[in-house]
Order: C-alpha cells, then structure tokens, then sequence
C-alpha cells in the first residue's frame, strides 16, 4: 500500500472529499460515537495516522497503537484492574467503548512501542514515577472504525501490562482532560 498525499492536507474540506470520492459517507461523523472529520485531519497531521490505497484503490487508514492493562495490588492483597469508562466530549456527547486495554495509545512516527505507552499512561493518567511495561502482545488487523464510520482501519498493535505502586494508585480514578472531550478511568477488583 502506498500512502496517499493526505499528510499534506491543508484544510477539512479536502479531506472530506477525498473520502466521499472513495465512497464513504462521512454525513454520520460528529455524531453519536463517531469523531469528526476535523479529528482525523489532526491524526492524519501529527503523524498518528496515514491514510493509504489497498490493491482496489480503497481508502484505508493504517496507525500503530499500544494498548496497556494497568493494575493496582493492594497492601491487603486485593488486585485492582483499570479501564476506561467514558467519554464525553464537549458538545455532551458520551461514548463508551472497551478496547480491552485500560490505556490505548496511537503511537508517534517512529516511536518505540514501550516508550509510546509510557507517554499515554502519564499523558491519561497523569501519573509521576516509575513505570514499567512489560509487552504481552503483538498483533495487526483490519476493522471497520467505530470513530470513522465506513473508513477500514489497519491497526498494528502491541500490548503491554503494568503494575502501579501505591503512590501512583488513585482510588477514584482518574480524568484526562482534553480539548474537545474528558475521557474518565475506573478500578475495577479482580480475581487474582
């Protein structure tokens, strides 16, 4: 697959219409669970995703993400397992969704998996100190994205899992707090 002159892309319109010329309809993006074309213009500008052309000249976007379960043992034995609960953008919107992963990450061009993980747990989370993913998983597919309705998504992942120390450990969770959206993280306990 060849990547496509889209990293270039100067504004929303251009975009919009490369995809519509591909036949995906983009009339269900910003609503619902969906992202919107703006969203995947900032992917697509950051590095985070590269839209490219399969052998039948389809659009497909391809992007790495690492994917992290983070865990929490208490000083009682108890086993803590995070996950994300929500999202709710800035026109109120809610989504949830289980990637199976606490933390998911889209990679930087270039970018080390366990350092691409690091950055998203600290960037989600917030979270100081020392953290140490230890890699569970390799893995690709190809799936239709819930956050770009009709667009095929090439996702080559690594997964990772992560034990949290005590000062790390936030009992009500934690917030990522981003421009357009908050995104809300729960424990859960678990079996050991």
């Amino acid at each position: 697959m060849e990547p496509t002159d889209l990293e270039g892309v100067l504004d929303t319109i251009e975009l919009k219409k490369k995809l519509e010329d591909s036949g995906i309809d983009t009339s269900k993006w910003g609503k619902g669970q969906a992202k919107t074309i703006e969203h995947l213009k900032r992917e697509i500008e950051s590095g985070e995703s590269v839209l490219e052309e399969d052998e039948a000249g389809n659009l497909i976007r391809r992007l790495y993400i690492v994917g992290a379960d983070v865990y929490y043992m208490s000083r009682d034995g108890k086993k803590y397992r995070l996950k994300e609960d929500r999202q709710i953008f800035a026109d109120g919107r809610e989504r949830r969704r289980d990637y199976g992963h606490a933390v998911s990450e889209k990679m930087k061009p270039g970018e080390d998996p366990k350092v691409a993980i690091v950055r998203g747990i600290r960037e989600e989370l917030g979270i100081a100190g020392v953290i140490d993913p230890q890699k569970t998983l390799e893995d690709e597919r190809l799936l239709l994205s819930r956050s770009y309705p009709g667009l095929v998504s090439k996702y080559i992942g690594y997964g990772f899992e992560v034990i949290l120390d005590e000062e790390q450990f936030k009992p009500d969770g934690y917030v990522e707090e981003q421009e357009k959206m908050n995104t809300y993280f729960i424990w859960e306990e678990v079996e050991k």
